[in-house]
């Protein structure tokens, strides 16, 4: 394949899933569940990836390691599986764009994991960053004369968890990629892992049925954009460093913003402390 610049595929994550929390909201706007999207979404998932092989020359099984393996399974788990039912969870009870954005805070976690666990070095900048972030996030949670407490309801801390989750994949996914540089592959294996996780852990029920449900279509669009988008990134992380890739992925929570206003008029509001919420977070992110 030719040599794309890695911000490129950044770019491409960072619209990929930008759009893909207006298409889920609009699933569970039609009755679909969360559950359901991300099993449909990770079936779609597993054909999309297959067809691109021959792109790669297949699998490469010969080059995958034990090291290799783990990695490539353990980020689609945590990102495909775990951390993405968490965010679907999210959209469907706070909406697309605060959901986006506290997810999106996910490099908080990368940078303590990274300074706990491999001594990195947080600078004097990079805490004032997350002090942007978290002010960021508890301006999205914010409910006017409401009780703190009332702030971090479960579809905030869905979401919390979700960035938690996809905090830790990235250094995981590195770990795998750095064995053996296989993007496509530690894609494929990572979605089946997730799909297998999301049948196991989800509720089913409703999925025999799901081509004859309103949301069939939404939840298909959403996978397809959802496996565009972790195919981008898993190629973007083997061409360039954590540290330049993730922070332009995560400006997908400026193109949900845009995104709601364009598309969710009238079902999910933009207010003022969304809007400064989602700044914050990405400028937090991108300096930290």
């Amino acid at each position: 394949m030719p040599e794309i610049d890695p911000k490129l595929y950044a770019l491409a994550v960072a619209l990929c899933f930008g759009l893909n929390p207006i298409v889920l909201k609009m699933g569970f706007g039609r009755g679909g569940s969360p559950d359901v999207g991300l099993m449909v979404g990770l079936i779609v998932a597993v054909p999309v990836y297959i067809l691109l092989l021959p792109l790669t020359g297949g699998l490469h099984m010969e080059l995958v390691t034990g090291a290799a393996l783990v990695g490539y399974v353990l980020g689609g788990l945590l990102g495909s599986g775990i951390g993405r039912r968490w965010q679907y969870i999210a959209i469907d009870k706070i909406g697309a764009s605060p959901a986006s954005a506290i997810k999106n805070s996910a490099p908080v976690f990368t940078a303590v994991l990274a300074a706990i666990f491999f001594q990195e070095q947080i600078a004097l900048y990079q805490w004032a960053a997350i002090l942007g972030i978290v002010l960021g996030v508890v301006l999205i949670s914010w409910k006017p004369g409401k009780p703190l407490r009332s702030w971090f309801d479960a579809g905030v801390l869905a979401a919390i968890a979700a960035a938690a989750a996809y905090g830790i994949r990235p250094l995981v996914l590195k770990f795998g990629l750095e064995a053996a540089e296989l993007p496509l592959t530690a894609a494929i294996f990572g979605a089946i892992a997730a799909l297998s996780y999301a049948l196991l852990a989800g509720d089913r029920t409703g999925l025999r049925s799901i081509s004859r449900d309103p949301a069939f279509s939404m939840f298909v669009g959403a996978g397809i954009l959802q496996s565009v988008g972790f195919l981008a990134l898993n190629m973007g992380l083997a061409g360039g460093d954590v540290s330049v890739v993730y922070p332009v992925t995560s400006s997908a929570p400026l193109f949900t913003l845009a995104f709601t206003w364009l598309l969710l008029r009238g079902h999910e509001a933009v207010t003022w402390r969304i809007v400064v919420g989602v700044v914050a977070v990405v400028a937090g992110v991108i300096f930290l």
